[in-house]
């Protein structure tokens, strides 16, 4: 009670002060993690959410401490997050001081695109709420939205992307000026522009997303396909079918988080269907994206939509309806059968995927006996010939969930899946350290993860030289670099691996300041991070003090690599509160190495 009492008098203080100081001062401890700090924080967003969001965004706006600016806004970002997972909405009264407030913050000269980058989740939490709750709308972000595409369009891009479904006032504003500048930044086929081709990419279709929900005319939406279209094709007619993969990466990254939060329709995802259809004939890798993209739409709505020509739809959707009738092990020995056609397997597997992640958790429960069954099939699929890289992803995907289950259980250690890693290291590289990545749980039994060690890290050693282009083996490093960290995370805490650790750190290093001092980084460092972000992501609850050290290690001088753009660094700095929430409870000690 005292203690609660005391948290109280604090946040008045700091929350009810005209300047910033106290606020700023709380931020520098959590940023040292200081327990102190962090349960007055939680006591402010837990009774004072509407205050503490002024606040913060106000330090932002005026504060001169630039650090501080930074902590505000990411601070404020993440704590969004949690609240729209616990549906909370903020106070009807204090968004009509936080939106003026939140407009200026966009505005500002001081504010640089990677601050966009985190304004933009505070932006549509703050948009999402008042069209909920203020039926007057929010007209001043639609005239800023404008304003931006006018001056500054990839900021009004990153904005206008995380938006939810807005009314058509609110859009008819700034449609034209939008697209327009759009097709500008999709013109443009310069190597080093891929981040910005595939941010206009992005908004193309979540023009096109948001429209389709405002009954405007067929005939724009098919513009806005054909622009999408034309665009996708222009790259790989001149030989950049690479640079195309990228941006249909970023724009699989985006339609997932965008799908989950907004609950696309029918139309809506029937209109990604089509584009995804459309391309699919431009090259093998980009069918491969464009089957991967269609299958999150697919499964985005309750009703069956197919990734297929129309009169195939019937046909298709009894082939799904029986595939949910199946045990997991009918429906992967379909996905082995070489009678059933490509889709008919894609479709299997992609179905067994699903099954096995509700498994994994809790929705469902599948006995430990079936998952055994499982192992041989999957052995014997992964060492097939045939198995297209989109597959194989996805049968990746199935084998985490499986080994997730049977490497749980004591009396189970599947070394065949071990013998299959080590067997293919040299002559299948690229897939063998692809299924190591996807083993993201604790791998504690060292007689399956040393020789894995063994055949696996003199690999990784060799391969993690940088390409010398851009668009050659772009893939093949990011896959090297992102096994490597997965490497040293599982043998951080065996002592003879520690050199090794070292040299393969060292290695990973030097390969990034090679391509960040060549100008290589948006294409292959900074998607190197992003991948490695999704690893820590998974891994962080089992991270002992070891993975802690080397991770923080790591982090810390990737960051002092001279050129390293803010968007790369941010990467970082979002891992790092990953590893930090995930430890939070284990002793901090700085890296030797980096004392």
């Amino acid at each position: 009670m005292a203690e609660s009492s005391n948290l109280m008098l604090q946040a008045r203080e700091i929350l009810a002060t005209p300047n910033h100081d106290g606020l700023v001062n709380v931020l520098d401890r959590l940023t040292m993690r200081q327990e102190t700090a962090i349960a007055l924080y939680d006591f402010c967003v837990a009774n004072f959410a509407n205050c503490l969001t002024l606040k913060l965004l106000q330090v932002y706006r005026s504060s001169s401490n630039a650090i501080a600016r930074f902590q505000s806004i990411c601070l404020l970002s993440e704590t969004f997050a949690e609240l729209r997972n616990c549906r909370f909405k903020l106070n009807l009264v204090a968004l009509q001081e936080i939106k003026p407030l939140l407009i200026s913050c966009l505005t500002m000269q001081e504010t640089q695109v990677s601050d966009i980058v985190t304004l933009r989740v505070i932006v549509s939490f703050v948009a999402d709420n008042v069209l909920n709750l203020d039926n007057g709308g929010w007209d001043e972000l639609s005239d800023c939205i404008l304003e931006l595409a006018n001056s500054e369009p990839i900021k009004a891009f990153l904005v206008f992307n995380d938006l939810p479904p807005v009314y058509g006032r609110f859009i008819s504003r700034f449609v034209k000026k939008i697209l327009e500048e759009a097709e500008k930044v999709l013109d443009n086929l310069e190597e080093d522009n891929v981040d910005d081709w595939s941010l206009g990419l992005v908004t193309v279709v979540k023009m096109g997303i948001q429209l389709l929900e405002l009954e405007v005319g067929s005939e724009l939406i098919k513009n806005f396909l054909d622009v999408l279209v034309n665009s996708a094709t222009g790259l790989v007619e001149i030989g950049m079918e690479q640079f195309l993969l990228q941006a249909l990466e970023y724009l699989e990254r985006f339609l997932s988080r965008d799908m989950n939060l907004y609950h696309y329709s029918d139309k809506q995802c029937q209109f990604v269907l089509n584009f995804m259809f459309r391309i699919s004939k431009l090259g093998t890798h980009t069918k491969e994206a464009a089957m991967k993209i269609s299958g999150m739409a697919q499964s985005s709505h309750n009703q069956a939509i197919k990734f297929m020509q129309p009169q195939e739809k019937p046909l298709e959707r009894e082939w799904s309806d029986h595939l949910n009738t199946l045990s997991p092990a009918k429906i992967l020995r379909i996905f082995a059968s070489n009678v059933v056609a490509e889709g008919y397997r894609d479709m299997a597997i992609r179905r067994l995927n699903v099954l096995l992640a509700d498994h994994t958790s809790g929705k469902v429960k599948i006995d430990v006996s079936v998952m055994r069954e499982l192992q041989p099939l999957l052995i014997s699929w992964l060492k097939e010939d045939g198995v297209s890289d989109s597959m194989f992803k996805v049968l990746g995907e199935v084998v985490y969930h499986v080994a997730n289950e049977i490497l749980s259980c004591q009396e189970d250690k599947w070394y065949e899946l071990r013998d299959y890693i080590v067997s293919k290291s040299k002559t299948e590289f690229q897939r063998a350290v692809y299924i190591f990545q996807c083993l993201t749980m604790s791998l504690e039994n060292e007689h399956f993860v040393i020789p894995v060690m063994k055949s696996l890290l003199p690999e990784i050693s060799t391969r993690l030289n940088p390409p010398r282009e851009l668009l050659v083996d772009n893939s093949y490093w990011v896959l090297t670099f992102v096994g490597a960290f997965c490497a040293a995370i599982h043998v951080v805490d065996i002592k003879s691996y520690a050199e090794s650790v070292k040299v393969i750190e060292d290695k990973m290093i030097d390969s990034v300041r090679e391509l960040v001092e060549r100008g290589m980084e948006v294409g292959l460092v900074r998607r190197a991070f992003r991948d490695v972000e999704s690893i820590v992501k998974k891994q962080k609850e089992w991270f002992g003090k070891s993975q802690y050290k080397f991770v923080k290690g790591l982090l810390r001088r990737l960051c002092e690599i001279e050129g390293m753009k803010m968007e790369s660094r941010m990467v970082l700095w979002r891992i790092n509160v990953f590893v930090e929430r995930g430890v939070a409870k284990l002793a901090k000690e700085l890296p030797e190495r980096v004392k």
